[in-house]
Order: C-alpha cells, then sequence, then structure tokens
C-alpha cells in the first residue's frame, strides 16, 4: 500500500466512512460538540512525561511525543481506554489528606509503551512528517512513527532524563508539506514544561524505605527549575502522592491511597496507613507499596490555526518502594 493510498484510507476512517482498513482508536479525549455535523474535527494532542522510580534511582519512563488526526463531530464523549476500564484511585478535596481505595482485578500489567498503555497517543498520518519545538536552549525534533496498527505519531527519539527540557519554554512549529491535510503553522510560547521534581525525604535509598503502620511519615520534596509564565499566564500546577499496595510477586496494586499534598511537603498520618494491609512483624515480608508523587503542569491554552483551543500538559513523578510493617 502506497503512502498516498494509506493517507487516503485514514481520512476516510477518519471521516467516518466505514470501510476494511478502519481501526478503533482510544487514545484520544472530548471532541468538539459545537461543529456542524459531517465537518471534520481535528485533535492535537502532546504528551510530556519523565517517571523516576528506586527514589530517583532508575528512570522509568522519558517522552515527549503528539499525534495529530481528525474526527467526525458527535453528541457523546470519547475517553482513553483507561479511564473507560479498571478501578480509578479516589482523591480527597482537601490537602494534606488522604482517601482509600480497593482496587478490583485490573488484567495483566500495562507494559510501558505496549497497546494498553493509555500514556501512548497515536493519530494519522495527516500532516508533515516532523514537529519542532523551539526553546532558547534547544530544537527538538518529533518524528513521525508508524505504528503496527497503522497508526502514527510524533516520537523524541532522543529523550533522556539529562536532556529533559525541564522549565523551558517552548515554540512549536509544524513545517510545511506537500499533499498533506494540515498545513504547517508556528506557535511562539505554544507551553512550558513542568521543572523537576525530585524528593528528598524519605532521603535517597535504592531499596526499599521501612516504615512502621503506627507511625506518621513525611514527605518532601524540592523543584530543581523554576516555573516560567507562558505568554505572560502562570501555568497551573497540581501535585498527587499515590501509594499503591501490592503482593511483593505481583504487579498490580489490590488497594491505594491517593493523596493531596501541600506545596512543598506532606505528612501521611498513621490513621492513613492503618487502612492498607502490612506485613506483620516476625513474618515474611509479603507486600510492597509503592510511593509516587506526580507533579502536573497544564500550560494556558494556545489557538490552533483551525480555531481550537489546545491545552498541553506535562507530569514530572519521583518514588520508590516502602515496606509498611505493623507489630
Amino acid at each position: 500500500m502506497t503512502i498516498e493510498t494509506k493517507k487516503l484510507l485514514r481520512l476516510v476512517c477518519a471521516l467516518g466512512i466505514s470501510g476494511a482498513g478502519c481501526q478503533q482508536d482510544h487514545g484520544f479525549a472530548a471532541m468538539t460538540p459545537e461543529l456542524d455535523p459531517g465537518s471534520p474535527d481535528i485533535e492535537f494532542s502532546i504528551d510530556i512525561a519523565l517517571q523516576r522510580s528506586g527514589w530517583g534511582g532508575q528512570v522509568t519512563r522519558c517522552h515527549l511525543q503528539a499525534a495529530l488526526r481528525t474526527v467526525e463531530p458527535r453528541d457523546e464523549e470519547m475517553v482513553p481506554f483507561s479511564e473507560a476500564e479498571g478501578t480509578e484511585i479516589g482523591l480527597p478535596s482537601v490537602p494534606n489528606s488522604c482517601v482509600h481505595t480497593e482496587l478490583s482485578d485490573q488484567g495483566p500489567p500495562v507494559e510501558i509503551g505496549g497497546d494498553g498503555d493509555n500514556w501512548v497517543i497515536a493519530g494519522e498520518l495527516i500532516a508533515a512528517d516532523e514537529i519542532h519545538l523551539i526553546s532558547a536552549e534547544r530544537t527538538i525534533v518529533l518524528d513521525q512513527v508508524e505504528l503496527e496498527t497503522g497508526a502514527v505519531r510524533y516520537e523524541w527519539s532522543g529523550c533522556t532524563a539529562e536532556d529533559f527540557p525541564f522549565g523551558e519554554v517552548l515554540d512549536l512549529h509544524l513545517p510545511e508539506a506537500d499533499g498533506v491535510f494540515i498545513e504547517g503553522f508556528t506557535v511562539e510560547e505554544a507551553f512550558a514544561v513542568g521543572p523537576d521534581v525530585v524528593i528528598t525525604e524519605p532521603s535517597g535509598v535504592e531499596q526499599s524505605v521501612f516504615h512502621a503502620q503506627e507511625e506518621d511519615l513525611s514527605l518532601s520534596w524540592i523543584e530543581r527549575h523554576d516555573l516560567p509564565e507562558i505568554r505572560g499566564q502562570a501555568p497551573e500546577v497540581e501535585r498527587v502522592v499515590w501509594a499503591r499496595n501490592r503482593s511483593i510477586d505481583e504487579h498490580q496494586p489490590f488497594e491505594a491511597l491517593g493523596c493531596r499534598p501541600g506545596a512543598e511537603d506532606m505528612v501521611v498520618a498513621a490513621s492513613d496507613w492503618a487502612l492498607l494491609e502490612a506485613n506483620r512483624e516476625g513474618e515474611e515480608a509479603e507486600l510492597l507499596v509503592g510511593i509516587q508523587l506526580d507533579t502536573v503542569v497544564q500550560s494556558p491554552p494556545f489557538e490552533a490555526p483551525w480555531g481550537k483551543p489546545i491545552s498541553v500538559r506535562s507530569t514530572v513523578s519521583d518514588g520508590g518502594d516502602l515496606m509498611l510493617w505493623s507489630d
């Protein structure tokens, strides 16, 4: 199948005309309900993430990726596959508190970058084969990659923790190209990447932290970069602490705490730890709690050439394992 045939087939699928080769895509969220029926809506998704585990000792995810597609508007909303399946962990409405959630069996573990990975986005071959992200320090090139499913996305192949654009403001440039559905454009100060956030307490240990269930636990962190303004506006910042409890020989957790911290620290109270099942003193350890601090920075939206507001967020995570004990 030629590239031109693939472009036509994807556009036909996107416009809602059924036929051989059209596949369902769970990678995007809400439609634009104001558009007239039959008028294609352009979805543009950008996702930025860096995740560490082992209390900062291991990078488990590093990506900056984007995708474009056209979708026929409809009344109901589409949600990513991960939000339609499984159990959502509850969160409290007030800071410095936690909510306990029992988790159902969520099936086999999700492989990072695999089909069930809700962080991975995908779209269509309807624009230039590169996207350029330009800051005062560098130019990052996202290359178009075709997936086994026939979908495409733009990826930064050189993503590392050392080169990650923490605290940078990025211009977005989509080059011109022949025979594509979306023409090239440039948006100055399109979005910012959040600062590097590192947990300082519990302090840097690669193995599990041991903690008594009957005691409070202090979590604190630092930001290694300033949070820049975007077009004179401050980005929104949200932090969440997750504590997911699982069996040592199992990947999926069976219960969790979702906590809203303060600005620079949080005390997870003994009363919250008492909601989780703990290892018993004098017995062999069977349970492990994964602690994760997520810092989500959402930039003020910019307007795409087709008139739709686009809002970009970045997620920086740090954490590690905690062995919870009770006597």
